[in-house]
């Protein structure tokens, strides 16, 4: 799905996040609004049936009564005619058995069940009486006046909902039609704004990318002057400091020569060692500003020189280092940082990590710098130590050449740190 997502285009998703929703809303808008209209067919069915076979069964006692069978069959026709969502009417006797019936003409489909009402006939009579008062009749027994009720048959009225369904399947279309026009307008308005919006983020991202272009030649730009001020200091150091001192020694040598034994010549001899001293650490400042046997043997020779370096430490902690490929023709600019960047990471090893085994690895092949320096220490919390300084300046260093850093590590799981520079 990732996959899938990633290779749209920033209209293409806002168009997506935005249609989505909306033809939810309608594909749930039509289920719901045709659902509505089938219970409303099946309500009025359920209605209407019963109200009907009522309705016939009532008018239909003179006709059975008097036996008129042909009124009750152009009543029930014409019913037919007038209401199409009756399908068939069926009367029977008492028994149940048929006495007439009729169909609609058109098409259509019957209903499963069936509404039946009794055809009631209703006798109302009335006790007479005689002259003395009492009932008149034969047999003299009084009885009060009644009505009797007596089924004399049933009507029985299958309906069909293929009219009813026809009328909500307009209506159906209708509110469809209507729905429609509504997503299309809203797809219109989500293509616009989609549009504004995907040009105002291209612009955003444009000028993000020009910034971003801006500060990489920026750090570029400070790394070298860094550098070239390093450079210049480091050959002032060696030209000038270095050579002073070299002659402040020579002139204390030949003090010490032509002085006897004495306070003199001691003071000669401290001499020749404070120069000596000042000497050395004016060559390790000069080799820190600007490291000599980066000229001479090259990116692989010098991390090779600075990994001897650390693993002669003895301090706990042994180095290894290895390298594929001619790096003679690298570029300076390139080289210097990924020293500086080898030169960090080493340093944190040694500082923090707290490690027994660490190995730096360096490739360049298919145009590619690849460093990998891997320890086995304490690790660290990426998220909290992501600001230091030095893991900044590894970053700077990498994303002004346009290259690529991932840091693997947590607590007490070793650190492995993958740089890729194109060169």
């Amino acid at each position: 799905m990732r996959r899938f997502w990633r290779g749209w285009s920033v209209r293409t998703r806002l168009m997506a996040m935005t249609a989505i929703p909306l033809a939810y809303l309608f594909c749930t808008f039509v289920w719901y609004a045709y659902q509505s209209r089938l219970s409303e067919v099946r309500e009025e069915m359920a209605e209407r049936g019963p109200l009907v076979a009522k309705v016939l069964a009532d008018s239909s006692e003179f006709s059975l009564v008097s036996r008129r069978y042909d009124d009750l069959r152009l009543t029930i026709t014409g019913m037919l005619r007038a209401d199409p969502s009756i399908y068939r009417i069926d009367v029977l006797d008492a028994q149940r058995r048929e006495l007439l019936h009729a169909a609609a003409r058109a098409a259509a489909e019957p209903e499963t069940r069936y509404y039946e009402a009794p055809i009631l006939k209703r006798l109302m009579w009335v006790t007479m009486l005689g002259p003395d008062g009492k009932p008149y009749q034969k047999d003299r027994q009084a009885n009060a006046s009644g009505m009797t009720v007596e089924t004399m048959g049933y009507v029985r009225v299958t309906m069909s909902p293929s009219a009813l369904l026809l009328k909500q399947t307009r209506r159906f279309y209708v509110e469809l039609l209507v729905g429609s026009i509504g997503l299309l307008a809203c797809v219109l308005l989500a293509w616009q704004l989609a549009k504004g919006l995907d040009a105002s983020l291209q612009a955003s991202m444009r000028a993000l990318r020009e910034a971003d272009a801006e500060k990489r030649r920026l750090i570029r730009k400070v790394n070298t002057a860094v550098e070239d001020e390093r450079q210049s200091i480091a050959l002032e150091i060696h030209d000038e400091l270095n050579a002073t001192l070299i002659a402040a020694r020579l002139e204390a040598q030949r003090i010490a020569d032509l002085s006897p034994e004495g306070e003199v010549r001691d003071k000669a001899q401290s001499i020749i060692k404070l120069a000596l001293g000042l000497y050395n650490s004016g060559r390790a400042l000069v080799r820190r500003l600007r490291p000599e046997v980066l000229d001479m043997l090259g990116l692989d020779g010098a991390v090779e020189e600075i990994v001897r370096h650390y693993d002669s430490a003895r301090g706990g902690c042994r180095f290894d280092f290895s390298a594929r490929g001619d790096f003679s023709r690298m570029e300076g600019e390139v080289a210097i940082s990924a020293y500086r960047i080898v030169q960090e990471a080493l340093s944190n090893v040694v500082k923090h990590a707290r490690a027994t085994q660490a190995s730096v690895s360096l490739s360049l092949e298919a145009g590619e710098l690849r460093m990998r320096i891997t320890d086995n220490g304490v690790g660290f919390d990426a998220a909290l130590a992501s600001a230091g300084i030095g893991l900044v300046g590894m970053r700077e260093r990498v994303y002004a050449l346009n290259g690529q850093i991932s840091i693997d590590t947590g607590l007490a799981a070793g650190t492995r740190i993958t740089i890729t520079i194109a060169v």
